[in-house]
């Protein structure tokens, strides 16, 4: 039979009260602490999370609501999440929305009737009505990834702009001046963020911004597939590209075997984040790289401080700066004149 809090009081030589206030994260004196803990230890007690709910009105369970598995940056995420949040005792429910924003709002529904403790979310729907319905539910959430204006809420994001700007602005002085893009959606927050890097670094050089060099690729890797298949088939094609997610990397370069091109000598490649690609092709790709794994131990460690009542800086609003790697995947044009705009 488990042991149970009883046994841990009379191994220990405390009383009931003193051992419960402990397991309930109350502090306690030290010499207290360490009998209950050893007791703990040598009975192999683990507390009953569901009776503990049951009297704390809490489920012991969070849940991640994102648009795709299929993504590798949110799978990443997850798996950050949870290995902060397993340990502490807390079940994490993964929800996937399949990039529709009426599916998102019936799984937001769905968790919040399944009353769990806090919801990390991935937003698809730029309108904010999961958001206002998990607030009004008072379900304590994290954004990851993006603003929704209007709506503020605690978030983790990355400075996106400047995961554009500075890859850019390498490209720049290697003396390309004819620089594609391959971005997600208009109406995404890190898709306009990254374009805006873009933007600012050619603005700053005085280099014209053509829009044919600006294909969307919806964060897939078809469309990432096929925006290079644009770019490559102009008539004066760029002879760099930036790409501003990993999933429309592994379409992109896909596109660019297909093609025939090679890196670097037909096109200076730089992808994005520091994920399995990026290493395994030759050359290894230079790329911008957001912290994945901090952001996620972020998004945890905060919704756990607010699953605790503390509320301290609220709306808090993390920025997270990337990490840029440059190979042999670029190169330098070492005839400037000879560019065309």
């Amino acid at each position: 039979m488990a042991a149970t809090i009883r046994d841990v009081a009379k191994k220990s030589g405390l009383s009931l009260g003193t051992v419960s206030k402990y397991i309930n994260g109350h502090p306690v004196k030290d010499a207290n602490r360490i009998l209950i803990e050893n007791a703990i230890q040598e009975l192999n007690y683990k507390p009953n999370n569901i009776a503990k709910g049951l009297r704390n009105s809490q489920t012991f369970s969070v849940a991640v609501l994102l648009p795709m598995l299929t993504s590798n940056f949110c799978t990443s995420i997850v798996s950050s999440i949870e290995s902060y949040l397993l340990p502490k005792g807390y079940t994490v429910i993964v929800c996937e929305c399949h990039n529709d924003s009426d599916m998102e709002l019936q799984k937001t529904r769905f968790l919040l009737d399944r009353m769990v403790d806090g919801i990390i979310l991935i937003p698809y729907d730029t309108t904010g009505r999961q958001i206002d319905l998990i607030q009004k539910n008072n379900t304590p959430l994290i954004i990851v990834d993006q603003i929704i204006n209007g709506h503020p809420a605690d978030t983790i994001l990355l400075n996106n702009e400047l995961a554009s700007y500075e890859p850019v602005k390498k490209l720049i002085s290697l003396n390309h001046t004819k620089i594609g893009i391959i971005t997600g959606g208009s109406d995404h927050y890190t898709s306009q963020k990254r374009l805006d890097g873009y933007k600012k670094a050619l603005s700053e050089h005085h280099i014209p911004i053509r829009e044919d060099y600006i294909q969307c690729g919806d964060y897939s890797t078809e469309g990432g597939y096929q925006a290079m298949l644009r770019l490559a088939k102009l008539q004066n094609p760029p002879t760099a590209v930036f790409i501003s997610n990993y999933d429309m990397e592994i379409g992109a370069y896909i596109a660019i075997n297909n093609l025939k091109l090679q890196i670097p000598q037909d096109i200076s490649l730089i992808g994005f984040d520091n994920l399995p690609l990026v290493s395994i092709v030759n050359p290894p790709l230079s790329f911008s790289e957001q912290p994945i794994d901090e952001m996620g131990l972020d998004a945890a460690r905060l919704l756990y401080q607010r699953m605790q009542g503390d509320m301290s800086n609220y709306p808090d609003i993390v920025i997270h700066n990337p990490v840029f790697h440059y190979t042999d995947s670029i190169c330098s044009l070492k005839n400037k004149a000879n560019e065309e705009y």
